[in-house]
């Protein structure tokens, strides 16, 4: 068992651990994150792992995927890690228990005067009487807010005078703040739900999906500009609907979220989209709905976008490139291109290319393409934290803890007053990190009437 306890009481071990989560988390950063609709599903995992894992990441793909790098909060070694951090604070935090508590006890005053006597004390002589001069030490201290406790013990008085002996107790508190940190760090990346890129096109009504019986309405969506171009707004206005029922609505803007029971919804990016109608040779409907065009890209200085549409029932696919504006001259306003391929990326064919105008019908195929109207969509962040309150309580506890180790020090100080002839003579020794404020000891000196002191044989403490 002591082993065990001494491995995990080591300081050296939770800087091992905290750089091993430092690292785990760069990688969920720097690597594709399976949105949480996907890891949910085990034939989507499949799909994604094949269809964007693979082609980023190549022969890595199944080597990350064993370690959980595509889903990196969520995994095994991230819940490893944080569990053994948790233990390691707390077995560290319990080691020190004893020597908090004996700090908070203060030093005994049976033994203060050989405390006194071992250490490197300060000696000097004072006008002042014995009584007098403990008398007013007593008084200098406790109006500084120490504790002063008074000792009779070789013909003399020994004063053991304390301030902030609880302070040391703020490092439990930054202690715990970590532990608290951690779990609502895992709590809320295991309870919570996440999706980062939530997409409604405007005028369509998405489903949010499981664990949430509401689905989003795109009523709108607006940008604004300064006229030097940067941007000034971006707003979309929705509709929150449970059965078909309009449970709330309002705008979204970026630092704006709205929030439905826990879930809060922000806005987080958006791009052009357009509704597209595809009819058989027969007449017969293939496909009708809204695609985004969120692939930004940029040809001679000119900004499009495209979106891809797989055509039900054969090997080919689609391209949709919006209009750069005016200054286009390939794809003018209010027209849209179509790029046509057959097989499957990166070994694709390319068939043919074809503008059509908006509302127009285009024959392909013997299919009909109609670009009913463009839009825009907007992109939503989805976010619910349940570990959230033990994150915010973790930072006031830290907060706490700091301001009491930094600006409450805890400070002892010992001092014996024995009578002389003339006056007395007195000694005093400052314990622990010797912060003793020496303002305070020359303030301390002159109320005593100090007439003449001796230095310390050694100065320097021993490292």
């Amino acid at each position: 068992m002591k082993p065990v306890w001494r491995i995990f009481s080591s300081v050296r071990l939770a800087l091992w651990i905290i750089l091993l989560l430092a690292l785990v988390s760069i990688a969920g950063v720097l690597l594709r994150q399976m949105p949480p609709a996907v890891t949910a599903d085990p034939e989507l995992v499949e799909l994604w792992l094949e269809q964007i894992a693979q082609p980023a990441y190549g022969g890595m793909t199944s080597v990350y995927n064993f370690f959980g790098l595509f889903d990196v909060f969520h995994s095994p070694i991230f819940l490893i890690l944080g569990g053994v951090l948790i233990i390691n604070i707390t077995v560290c935090s319990l080691k020190r228990w004893p020597s908090l508590v004996k700090i908070g006890r203060g030093v005994n005053t049976d033994s203060a005067a050989r405390l006194l006597d071992k250490g490197n004390a300060t000696r000097g002589t004072s006008k002042l009487s014995a009584a007098e001069a403990t008398t007013t030490s007593k008084g200098f201290f406790t109006r500084r807010g120490y504790r002063v406790r008074e000792h009779l013990a070789d013909g003399g008085t020994v004063l053991v005078a304390d301030k902030n002996r609880f302070a040391p107790w703020g490092t439990y508190a930054i202690h715990l703040s970590l532990i608290l940190l951690i779990a609502g760090y895992i709590f809320g990346s295991y309870s919570g739900y996440t999706d980062d890129a939530f997409i409604v096109v405007e005028g369509e009504t998405r489903a949010v999906g499981f664990p949430y019986d509401v689905s989003i309405r795109l009523e709108s969506f607006e940008d604004e500009y300064y006229t030097d171009g940067s941007p000034k707004d971006y707003r979309a206005q929705v509709e929150l609907l449970v059965n078909a029922q309009v449970v709330e609505e309002g705008l979204i803007r970026v630092n704006y979220p709205m929030d439905y029971d826990g879930l809060k919804i922000y806005q987080s990016f958006f791009g052009p989209a357009v509704t597209l109608l595809i009819n058989d040779g027969e007449g017969q409907e293939i496909f009708h709905g809204p695609v985004t065009l969120p692939n930004p890209f940029t040809v001679d200085g000119l900004s499009r976008s495209s979106g891809r549409l797989d055509l039900p029932g054969n090997d080919i696919f689609v391209f949709i490139i919006n209009s750069a504006g005016p200054a286009d001259p390939i794809i003018p306003p209010g027209e849209v291109r179509l790029e046509f391929y057959e097989g499957s990326l990166p070994e694709s064919e390319f068939i043919d290319g074809l503008n059509t105008q908006v509302g127009t019908a285009l024959e392909f195929q013997g299919n009909s393409f109609t670009v009913e109207n463009e839009l825009q969509f907007s992109g939503f962040q989805l976010r619910e934290d349940p570990g959230l309150w033990m994150i915010w309580t973790a930072f006031t506890l830290f907060m706490i803890g700091l301001g009491v180790v930094f600006y409450y020090p805890h400070r002892q100080i010992i001092i014996a007053v024995h009578p002389e002839v003339k006056g007395s003579r007195f000694s005093y020794n400052i314990l622990g990190k010797k912060d003793l404020n020496p303002e305070e000891i020359q303030s301390f000196t002159q109320a005593i009437g100090a007439t003449g002191q001796i230095q310390p044989k050694k100065l320097e403490r021993k490292s």
